[in-house]
């Protein structure tokens, strides 16, 4: 996956140009490549930096949407979860869920108690939707049973719960696993490249302004149809159309901390209400096995979005939930390993709704001046929003210009980068053969997949790219990987998005940071004024996502 100049995006009219590198972007971008448009996708900042990387980081039915009666919502999701251990195996990871059931609970709008039977029913429906293998269906569970395997749990109250499998995943790797799908069937893609304005024709939105943030360059990109999936920001760019002044987003904040598993011992994920509001709220073990997440909240945010992070009354939360999950934990602000926070881009609702109350399903509108937007909607349900949103455009390309005769979707029987069985098969063949320590190529095969093969290569073309990093399981070649194939352009893109090391370590991988800087400026010639800014600018970063910065 090569980054686009200005000088490739200005040089032709393109189908369709998507404003919005997100999974949902990506996703469009995708869908449209493969039934053979000409595509331009467009990211200001990185790929999946806005909230396609600071989610909860699952594939999920959204179980809590039955007790809202958003049964359409949880089916397309449910299937969609399953369809992802075809499309991208390397992402997706089944694990058990517990949905804890307390003394007090209520369920459908909060008009009913909660009891185990209706429990029992809800999540049955769950395991229809999903038409998930017999080894995935749920059970039920009794108190005593539940305190077997998770003795740390709160007893006090509790009736029994539910036992049932969602996935967990990497957020931004899918995204960007999704890009690079998108660029194998022929988009084109540029991450730090701000639209500016809008251009019309005839009345009618043609193209887009734009400026390479990386050279400076600015220019002209024209299309067919412009697409906004801009998330957070769908308002922002809606703005830049004549006339256009109504928001239609009301963008919610969701924060999450990372804790040890061995200061928050629990080994299962579980589905509870926040003792505070009755909010759902998860602890879910990681990947890595020695941590445990914890989130959501879920407020109304109206600050900058281009930095969002957590504050102490998310913090404090959150902990709230963790010592009421655990009571002898007594976790605070000194056992936090980390935190991060993201947007929701969600369709303003109508009337006074809590922002837990407000739908997560997505709508697809046109301006009046022709802009296609999308907003709403969750990580787990992006290839639909994709294909949906390029059908609509589709739409519009036949009665506008005559194209007739586009192929339907076909997203749902390609995988994604790195997913496709016979490559991730061939890398575990290869495994063995590559001069990398073990830990390594472990980690590697589980993060990248088949694309792992391309790791192996550049370890094996120079031996310099096999050397360690200092931990984390780090290897040059995985910083050279990153340049080069996936469009790493800062240090905060490698640590973040495609290594996946800010989230689980207490420094976010700040031990190796100028290693890593000294890597990626040689691959992108910076100075050493260039090189020191960036890693300044990654260490403020974590900083403002670590407990110091928080709790002061």
């Amino acid at each position: 996956m090569k980054r686009s100049s200005l000088s490739d995006l200005t040089g032709q009219t393109f189908d369709l140009l998507i404003i919005g590198g997100g999974a949902t972007g990506a996703s469009a971008a995708r869908d449209a490549a493969l039934r053979g448009l000409a595509v331009a996708l467009l990211e200001k900042n990185d790929f999946g930096s806005g909230t396609s990387s600071r989610s909860t980081k699952l594939f999920h039915g959204g179980l809590r949407y039955l007790e809202k009666f958003e049964f359409g919502l949880v089916r397309e999701a449910c299937r969609e979860r399953e369809l992802m251990l075809r499309l991208a195996p390397h992402l997706s990871h089944p694990r058990p869920f517990i949905y804890l059931l307390y003394q007090g609970y209520r369920m459908m709008f909060k008009w009913l108690p909660a009891t185990l039977p209706m429990l029992d029913a809800g999540l049955s429906v769950y395991d229809l939707f999903s038409g998930n293998p017999r080894q995935r269906r749920h059970k039920m569970l009794k108190k005593k049973k539940l305190l077997e395997i998770e003795p740390h749990l709160n007893p006090d109250g509790l009736k029994g719960g539910g036992y049932y499998f969602d996935f967990l995943t990497d957020d931004a790797r899918f995204t960007l696993e999704t890009v690079k799908a998108a660029c194998d069937a022929g988009a084109l893609a540029a991450n730090y490249t701000a639209v500016t304005g809008l251009v019309s024709d005839n009345g009618r939105i043609s193209g887009a302004e734009a400026v390479d943030l990386i050279s400076g360059g600015e220019g002209v990109i024209r299309a067919r149809q412009v697409i906004n999936t801009t998330g957070p920001w769908t308002d922002e760019i809606r703005f830049m159309e004549p006339g256009v002044k109504d928001k239609m987003l009301s963008p919610t904040k969701g924060v999450h901390i990372v804790l040890r598993k061995q200061d928050f011992p629990l080994h299962h994920a579980v589905f509870l209400q926040s003792p505070r509001d009755g909010r759902t709220v998860w602890p879910i073990p990681a990947l890595d096995s020695d941590l445990v997440y914890i989130g959501t909240t879920d407020t109304y945010y109206q600050e900058s979005f281009d930095h969002v992070v957590a504050t102490p009354e998310d913090i404090d939360y959150l902990l709230e939930v963790a010592n009421y999950t655990i009571p002898g934990c007594r976790v605070n602000y000194e056992h936090i390993v980390g935190t991060w926070a993201g947007l929701r881009p969600l369709v303003k609702p109508q009337g006074t709704l809590a922002a837990s109350a407000v739908s997560r399903e997505h709508e697809i509108f046109v301006s009046p001046h022709g802009l296609l937007n999308i907003a709403g909607g969750k990580l787990t349900t992006a290839r639909v929003m994709g294909y949906q949103v390029v059908d609509k455009a589709i739409e519009l390309l036949e009665e506008n210009f005559g194209m007739r005769g586009l192929p339907v979707t076909i997203t749902g029987r390609v995988p994604l980068s790195g997913g496709e069985a016979k490559g991730i098969e061939q890398a575990k063949q290869l495994a063995p053969g590559v001069n990398l320590p073990d830990e390594v190529k472990e980690r590697l095969l589980q993060h990248y997949g088949g694309n792992f093969t391309k790791i192996a290569q550049l370890a094996g073309a120079d031996p310099a790219a096999s050397r360690r990093m200092g931990g984390h399981k780090l290897v040059a070649a995985e910083v050279r990987y990153a340049v080069g194939e996936e469009m790493a352009m800062t240090v905060t893109d490698f640590f973040t998005r495609r290594a996946s090391i800010f989230y689980w370590t207490e420094d976010g991988g700040l031990d190796v940071v100028e290693a890593v800087a000294g890597e990626m400026g040689q691959l992108l010639n910076w100075t050493p004024a260039q090189q020191a800014a960036q890693v300044e600018a990654y260490r403020q970063w974590v900083a403002a996502n670590r407990f110091e910065a928080v709790k002061n």
